[in-house]
């Protein structure tokens, strides 16, 4: 057992200056999650005796605060040390099944840039009839395998901000299979898609697949679905650079496409939202693409009222 001044002092260490509360039960520290906003900084709250935290502002939280030490701290062996008296036997076993889990592409897979034979002619027309140029075919570093699983699929990779491979998802081309997509065990929560390619200190676009991404420009990212909140990486490190997005999902996603702009604008996030009717980015042109980035609208209070107006009186938010 450990006293609570050293618990105390390993939060400090690992976070910075605490607040304890007038119980002595709870301390609050600096978010690390989302930098916490407005005068009073200190957001997150942490249970001395359990290591339970919970940030009011971002609304990260979880079980044990050295977790949170161990992928934002600097100060590694306080971390260690404070994740180890709060961890469970099942805790540590999960962590164990994270750090073995390792995303891994098919041993025969090629770029259909450079590659030939029948195959990657057949999936190189199948991505020209799709829109795709060479130079958007080497781009997307877009594969394919022979592998049993792969086969007759399109292998769109994605690497993580250190040049690792972090995802993959593999499209089919054969007409015959209902499944369209086969996508690699990561969680997409924890995925930045084209992490590499992506710079957060300037404005960033965001679709829903990776189709949508054809004829956005090179500063773009799918979040390989029509949701996002704290919890996911990508909504995380927006947060932490303020960066700015224009949100531009399918049509039948709008009210989702609502609620992660007010997400994002209650945490200090410039957003703006394509409205660009029941046409997905996929099927558009560049020159059409280029029209509704540009026309986005800004979201705050207002437009959100707007929104919720225009909703009631179609009566479909009932």
């Amino acid at each position: 057992m450990i006293t609570v001044k050293e618990k105390i002092r390993l939060v400090e260490s690992c976070f910075g200056k605490s607040k304890l509360s007038n119980d002595n039960k709870n301390i609050v520290v600096f978010c690390p999650v989302c930098k916490s906003q407005g005068k009073d900084k200190f957001k997150m709250a942490i249970g001395i005796e359990k290591g339970m935290y919970h940030c009011w502002v971002c609304e990260s939280k979880g079980k044990n605060i050295g977790r949170l030490a161990l992928k934002y701290s600097i100060q590694k062996k306080a971390a260690v040390e404070l994740y180890s008296y709060f961890k469970t036997d099942k805790e540590d076993e999960q962590l164990q099944i994270e750090k073995e889990k390792s995303v891994v592409l098919p041993e025969d897979f090629r770029l259909i840039a450079t590659a030939r034979g029948h195959t990657a002619k057949i999936a190189r027309a199948y991505l020209e009839n799709r829109g795709f140029k060479e130079e958007d075919i080497a781009r997307f570093r877009v594969g394919i395998s022979n592998k049993y699983g792969y086969k007759n699929r399109i292998i769109f990779p994605s690497f993580d901000e250190n040049q690792k491979l972090n995802y993959y998802t593999a499209r089919t081309y054969d007409k015959n299979n209902k499944r369209r997509y086969q996508n690699c065990s990561v969680s997409r929560k924890d995925v930045i898609f084209r992490e590499f390619d992506i710079d957060f200190s300037q404005e960033m676009i965001l679709v829903e697949g990776v189709f949508d991404l054809l004829h956005t420009p090179w500063n773009s990212t799918c979040i390989l679905g029509s949701w996002i909140n704290h919890k996911y990486k990508i909504f995380q490190k927006i947060i932490k650079h303020k960066t700015p997005v224009t949100l531009c999902f399918d049509y039948d996603a709008l009210n989702k496409t609502q609620k992660i702009a007010k997400s994002l604008y209650e945490l200090c996030v410039p957003v703006k939202i394509s409205y660009h009717g029941n046409k997905d980015f996929g099927e558009m042109s560049k020159k059409e693409v280029d029209y509704w980035i540009k026309s986005a609208k800004p979201f705050n209070n207002v437009s959100r009222i707007s929104y919720l107006i225009k909703e009631i009186s179609s009566g479909s938010m009932f």
